[in-house]
């Protein structure tokens, strides 16, 4: 009997694989960037590669590109491009040490513990620290510690300064005090209550009248629990659509954005030198080498803005509907039916949506919006869930206010529209849509 042994030995073998050349993963990385991170990297190339520079208006106005999709439609709908962004400066910390500023009389001792509870804020407005903490830390009495934390409570953003949730409310509130007691106690003594609004076991405990609780919860529901979150300094994150797809005449016009990108050029003094002296010189030779890179990285530039215009057409020809008559009209579409119909794989078009944004007549969407899932119905076809949602704040918006839509019944409405979709997903998307609960939404 013959043993088989292991060994090491030399052999060939014939074998396919995919290799991502240098070349190849650069472009594919510039493909998936969104407008920003695409900006930063074209600055960065520029940086680097002395041929590169802005190409003049007239060449960048060349590169302009329209398409007309075959939808007849009559509408007139110009678009406004979002140019800037509104941006809030002034911190919590900087708007509160003002008001202190324009209170000369304040003792310098009780100015210094109040600046020591300004900087201890969290980003919601709370003071985390306890006064005893407060007054361990600063060397001083308690008596003056509560000093501060009442005059800190007196500047606005009113509820500022507050240990805890029940305190940021009771000091929103407490102008409402003589004309309206029952929000204080309520907010006092049952905030769980109102948190699961327990309208008629509240009414009972209080004898009060259901209406009356329900009016004293609408007070609670529009006060501010977190008053120090409207100041903020994090940076202003701008949303540039790359693509506009607007409606002209009697069809859909689809152009890229000229704005939304600088388009960039070869210095011709260096490309001349690099021809000149590209045998002889070094310096000619170094430019030779950075013309080369720069070629190559405007041509990774135009493929990215072709196969994003590319998609974007395929969009406005599948989903016209929507451009023409809005968020309800959006059908189910997927990544696959795009790639399938221009010839691409599925990964190319999934980086060319993602961070990519379309102004539309609606408003501007990322091209990821315009493949939504789908529900079936019984026409064989299926409902967007865009379309469901809007379906069903079209239901809630009408419906009556002593007796609002149960999930159970919404479902059943869209069931009688041919919609086939579970109780458990209506609760899904009304809360997607930030709708509260029948319950919630009962008036008495």
């Amino acid at each position: 009997m013959m043993l088989m042994r292991p060994g090491y030995g030399m052999f060939q073998q014939q074998s396919v694989k995919m290799r991502l050349t240098p070349q190849l993963r650069k472009a594919i990385t510039i493909l998936q960037l969104s407008t920003p991170e695409l900006l930063e990297v074209v600055q960065q190339e520029m940086d680097e590669n002395p041929v590169l520079e802005f190409a003049p208006v007239q060449e960048r106005a060349a590169e302009f590109s329209t398409y007309r999709s075959t939808s007849k439609r009559d509408s007139d709908a110009p678009y406004d491009l979002l140019n800037h962004a509104a941006s809030n400066e002034i911190s919590l910390e900087r708007h509160l040490k003002e008001q202190l500023m324009f209170m000369p009389k304040i003792p310098q001792t009780l100015r210094r513990i109040v600046v020591f509870m300004i900087g201890n804020l969290d980003a919601n407005g709370y003071l985390r620290p306890s006064l005893s903490e407060i007054s361990d830390a600063l060397k001083v009495e308690g008596e003056l510690a509560e000093q501060a934390i009442s005059l800190l409570q007196s500047f606005e953003p009113t509820g500022v300064g507050a240990r805890n949730l029940r305190e940021c409310l009771l000091l929103q509130v407490q102008s409402l005090a003589e004309s309206f007691p029952l929000v204080a106690v309520l907010i006092r003594h049952h905030l769980k209550d109102v948190a699961g609004y327990h309208v008629h076991k509240l009414s009972q405990r209080l004898q009060a009248s259901p209406q009356e609780i329900q009016a004293a919860m609408d007070v609670i529901k529009g006060v501010n629990p977190r008053p120090g979150a409207a100041f903020h300094t994090e940076a202003v994150h701008y949303i540039m659509p790359e693509i506009v797809i607007e409606q002209s005449g009697e069809r859909l016009a689809v152009h890229t954005h000229q704005a939304s990108l600088p388009r960039l050029s070869m210095n011709g003094y260096y490309e001349r030198i690099a021809r000149e002296g590209r045998d002889t010189n070094e310096a000619a030779r170094f430019l030779a080498g950075k013309i080369q890179s720069a070629m190559f990285f405007l041509r990774c530039l135009e493929q990215r803005r072709k196969t994003i215009f590319r998609v974007a057409q395929a969009i406005a020809d599948e989903q016209s509907e929507f451009f023409w008559r809005g968020t309800a009209h959006l059908k189910p579409m997927t990544l696959k039916h795009i790639a399938d119909k221009l010839g691409m794989h599925e990964s190319t078009v999934s980086r060319a949506t993602a961070g990519k944004y379309a102004q539309t007549p609606w408003g501007i969407f990322e091209l990821k919006h315009f493949f939504p899932s789908g529900l079936p119905n019984q026409s064989g076809e299926a409902a967007s869930s865009e379309r469901v949602k809007s379906r069903l704040k079209e239901w809630v918006r009408s419906e009556n206010p002593a007796k609002p839509y149960s999930d159970h019944k919404l479902a059943a409405l869209l069931m009688q529209e041919g919609i086939q979709i579970s109780r458990r997903t209506v609760a899904k998307y009304r809360e997607e849509l930030g709708i509260s609960s029948s319950q919630r939404r009962k008036r008495i």
